[in-house]
């Protein structure tokens, strides 16, 4: 369709009405044919990625190694000795006061006690009012006639499992080399009044240990604070 808008007239101006007519036209004409002003278009991103967190390090411990395994005490076991003789001397400083309260520590044996992952402390106490040994593990006492004044004390702060243990690990003793559970360790005094160790051992405190070999047992004696290890087997 086809629409003539007049000429203009007179002085070359177009009349209002006139005017008014062709906006109107164009109006409809926009309308009936659909134009719209076109949506511009908008790029689509990417979305960002997310990172994934890092996952946490794994951290692999060495479990420790059981004490008296297999009840059965073993050089690797002194330094935990050591590290638990306060409270083992203790409990069984305790039980013997109870028998004597003038009870004196003369030696402490240390071994595994049965059945459980733990230490046995049996204590051989002295009392002079009693004149009589007492073994604080069994509660059992027996008289001795001797001169009290021979019967040492033990020092109980120069006693030092970790320098024991230290002491047969430069010796070339291994950590799992078994101690005689019979014995398994034995600490004291060796005094000119009650010895113990073998000939020529140097007088102070001494530990005894015998370690198990391929069937055969070795007894060392070590004496501190010098860390030396004596054996009968030297003399032979």
């Amino acid at each position: 369709m086809t629409f003539e808008i007049p000429a203009a007239s007179g002085r070359g101006h177009m009349p209002a009405p006139a005017l008014a007519f062709a906006v109107v036209i164009c109006l409809l004409l926009a309308g009936c044919t659909g134009l719209s002003v076109p949506t511009p278009l908008i790029a689509e991103s990417d979305p960002t990625a997310t990172p994934s967190p890092s996952p946490a390090p794994v951290t692999l411990l060495t479990p420790e190694p059981e004490r008296c395994a297999g009840g059965r005490l073993r050089v690797g076991d002194l330094a935990a000795v050591g590290d638990e003789w306060g409270g083992g001397v203790q409990s069984a400083i305790e039980i013997a006061r109870a028998w004597r309260p003038d009870a004196q520590l003369v030696t402490m044996q240390v071994g595994c006690a049965p059945l459980e992952a733990g230490f046995r402390w049996q204590g051989t106490f002295y009392s002079r009012t009693a004149q009589s040994f007492f073994l604080s593990d069994t509660g059992m006492s027996e008289p001795a006639e001797i001169d009290p004044a021979s019967v040492p004390a033990l020092p109980l702060d120069e006693v030092d499992f970790r320098e024991l243990h230290l002491a047969l690990a430069r010796a070339g003793y291994e950590e799992d080399a078994e101690l005689n559970p019979a014995t398994g360790v034995t600490v004291r005094l060796n005094a000119a009044t009650d010895p113990f160790g073998p000939p020529g051992t140097p007088q102070g405190l001494l530990y005894h240990v015998a370690v198990v070999d391929q069937g055969n047992v070795q007894d060392l004696f070590v004496s501190s604070p010098g860390w030396t290890i004596h054996s009968y087997q030297d003399r032979d």
